[in-house]
């Protein structure tokens, strides 16, 4: 159980009504940042912006990042860059460049008309990094250490020290000319004995990334490794900064969200977190995403028209057939779609390698083979009870097995083969591959129905 100190029950639209947002943003500067965003939700966007514009600079500055897309987008055309760039101050370099990326090139020239030279020139370097990187991640202010100082000696530093709280987790250990050499965790520097120096202390194997990894890369080898930071280098091992579990946790989050969207078919390469707010995009640009998939989907259904008007013969003969095309189209597209987000999920995680297809594709068969015999018993009692003609439940239910393992490989195969061509196996989405299974389905139980029953 998980224990917290409730947040006041503030009546929002009462105290803004009473007090007015001034009065109220007073009344919030107790609360979490995060409870800020939960306790505005209930007004108009226009109060809310009211209410942040009358925070402190220093309260403000989180809220940036954690409101939505549109009351983001509100407070960065009302204020002034004077103000922006003050409220910036209090943000993470990382944050900062994040928030700079939303403005327009006059604007953010403005903005930085009014930010010191030092942070500027920092945010110069992150945003000279491509926008899905670790480096606009980075860290720049952190704990270097030299592998001859002592204990002692490096508690001293991190007392005189200004650095990140976040990047406190580990200390980095690096040459004269700035070469990444090894890391120790400052737990263990906090337990050592005074006299004992970081050589002794350090690991020398470091899992390291650099400026231009890609942040999910970097998200799962954190996750991975269990590790709380990453350090980031160049191709010559300098130590450029180092990426913090926060803001990696973040990132595979949205990767997650992505890859969900992808998976339903409703969305492309998303770019930023504002791609996937439900509430962020515009009703124009949420149909323009959803039509291109539903015609792409409307285009490949057609196949399995052309497929019951190519067995419209067989049809004409045995209406019964047509009874039973539902249902197994149904169970092949179910079967498929399952597969596929499993494969997905594991090939995602790195749980599935390139490699294993073999070992993957026996797995899913055998799963499909199972699975088919235990609906076709059932869709065989179906079709009895239909009263369907001698010969067609056999059919049926030898279809439902037939199609099973067919959605199964089918699920299976096409996202092992799209990792292999470096496509993004989400892209291959489960409506397609449902799409793709209900044609080819019909065609299995036509061509067994045909078998089994002479037609």
């Amino acid at each position: 159980m998980t224990l917290t100190a409730p947040a006041p029950e503030l009546d929002t639209r009462a105290w803004l009504e009473a007090e007015g947002p001034a009065g109220l943003a007073a009344r919030l500067l107790a609360l979490h940042p995060v409870e800020i965003v939960e306790v505005l939700e209930p007004l108009d966007p226009e109060e809310r912006l009211e209410v942040v514009v009358a925070l402190p600079n220093a309260v403000a500055a989180p809220l940036l990042i954690l409101a939505d897309a549109e009351l983001r987008q509100q407070i960065l055309d009302h204020l002034d860059p004077a103000r922006l760039a003050a409220i910036l101050d209090h943000l993470p370099l990382d944050d900062q460049v994040e928030i700079l990326d939303q403005l327009d090139t006059e604007t953010q020239e403005a903005v930085l008309a009014h930010i010191s030279a030092v942070d500027a020139n920092q945010m110069a370097i992150l945003r000279t990094y491509p926008p899905q990187s670790v480096g606009r991640l980075m860290i720049r202010s952190f704990p270097r250490v030299r592998a001859e100082m002592t204990v002692r000696a490096t508690l001293e530093y991190l007392r005189r020290a200004r650095l990140d709280v976040k990047a406190l987790s580990n200390l980095y250990v690096v040459t004269e000319d700035g070469r990444l050499e090894g890391v120790l965790s400052l737990a263990e520097v906090a337990t050592a004995d005074p006299s004992q120096i970081v050589h002794d202390l350090m690991q020398t194997r470091v899992v390291m990334v650099t400026p231009d990894t890609d942040r999910e890369v970097a998200a799962n080898l954190i996750s991975r490794y269990d590790f709380l930071a990453l350090p980031v280098v160049d191709e010559e091992q300098h130590l450029l900064g180092i990426v913090t579990i926060d803001d990696l946790v973040d990132v595979l989050i949205q990767e997650g969200t992505e890859d969900v969207l992808r998976l339903g078919g409703v969305a492309g390469h998303a770019g930023g977190v504002d791609e996937t707010s439900y509430w962020a995009g515009r009703i124009t640009a949420v149909v323009r995403k959803r039509f291109s998939w539903l015609l792409l989907l409307f285009v490949a259904e057609t196949f399995t028209g052309t497929v019951l008007r190519h067995f419209g013969q067989e049809l004409h003969k045995v209406t019964q057939l047509a009874f039973f095309v539902p249902l197994l189209i149904g169970t092949g597209g179910n079967a498929g779609s399952q597969t596929v987000t499993t494969i997905v999920r594991g090939l995602a995680l790195r749980e599935i390698r390139p490699r294993d297809a073999l070992r993957v594709l026996a797995r899913e068969a055998s799963t499909g083979i199972l699975l088919g015999l235990m609906i076709a018993v059932v869709a065989f009692g179906r079709a009895v009870l239909w009263g369907a003609i001698p010969g067609l439940p056999v059919a049926v239910g030898l279809a439902i097995v037939a199609i099973t393992v067919w959605a199964t490989t089918v699920g299976t195969l096409i996202p092992l083969v799209a990792q292999r061509l470096r496509i993004d196996p989400t892209v291959v989405s489960a409506p397609f591959i449902t799409t793709f299974v209900d044609a080819t389905g019909l065609v299995i139980y036509f061509l067994i129905a045909k078998a089994i029953l002479g037609i």
